[in-house]
């Protein structure tokens, strides 16, 4: 029972910090946060594109601790530079305002590499299911505020080693965040994987309507339900262009 008490209340935590800061994040800066100065000079195909380079500076992206404190920085090998994500017994994310319409510029894109999964067993239907299994080592979210600030909706895609590919799962703690399998299993670990996804259809097929306007992406890597360790890379993330 305090098992499901705490994590009931990291989880409505969670939710609320990310609609509180949408809300309160003053607006002129929020519009103008499109392009920044850890954006390498290219042509653009959309509204962002984040390469994690060693000029990336983290301070632009926001914080959130919730169990814990996960360790994001920036790493380099032989290929070039990364975002590492590296949680022990762990949960906290980073958050980046931008603003484009997911009707005309529906398409994301990111690279992610497993380096360790958090420590659970396969998916099992008991009492405390959710709390077992709601660690992931890879996290990437697609926000869409909303006013009230409870009715703010979400993409969570993740990375899980058991939960098969395109498995849509409804957070049971606050339904209107999605959890969307974008990649599974333990194949391609240690390997830098693509994902590419239409977050306007995705959003169609999770919640059954057409989304409003995304307010912010965010990464996360977590272990702390599972009170184990956890690492991912993430890379080359790009949102908001055309199909």
């Amino acid at each position: 029972m305090r098992a499901n008490i705490k994590f009931i209340s990291i989880s409505a935590g969670i939710v609320i910090v990310l609609a509180l800061i949408i809300f309160a994040y003053p607006l002129p800066q929020w519009l103008n946060r499109n392009h920044r100065s850890n954006l390498r000079e290219r042509i653009l195909r959309g509204v962002a594109w984040f390469d994690f380079g060693p000029h990336t500076n983290l301070s632009e992206w926001e914080e959130k601790i919730f169990q814990g404190r996960v360790q994001y920085s920036i790493k380099s090998d032989k290929k070039g530079t990364y975002l590492d994500a590296y949680s022990k017994n762990a949960a906290s994310g980073i958050i980046y305002w931008l603003k484009f319409s997911p009707v005309s510029n529906p398409m994301v894109s990111w690279k992610w590499k497993v380096v360790k999964f958090p420590q659970k067993s396969p998916a099992v239907q008991t009492d405390n299911w959710w709390i077992e299994k709601d660690d992931y080592a890879a996290r990437f979210y697609v926000i869409f505020p909303r006013f009230p600030f409870f009715r703010m909706q979400c993409l969570e895609y993740v990375w899980d080693q058991y939960l098969p590919a395109e498995t849509i799962i409804t957070n049971p703690n606050f339904s209107n965040l999605k959890i969307i399998v974008a990649e599974s299993g333990i194949k391609n670990q240690g390997k830098w994987v693509t994902v590419e996804r239409n977050i306007y259809q995705d959003f169609k097929k999770a919640f059954g309507s057409a989304p409003g306007e995304v307010g912010a992406i965010a990464i996360m890597t977590d272990s702390d339900n599972s009170a184990s360790v956890a690492e991912a890379q993430y890379n080359d993330i790009e949102v908001g262009y055309g199909k």
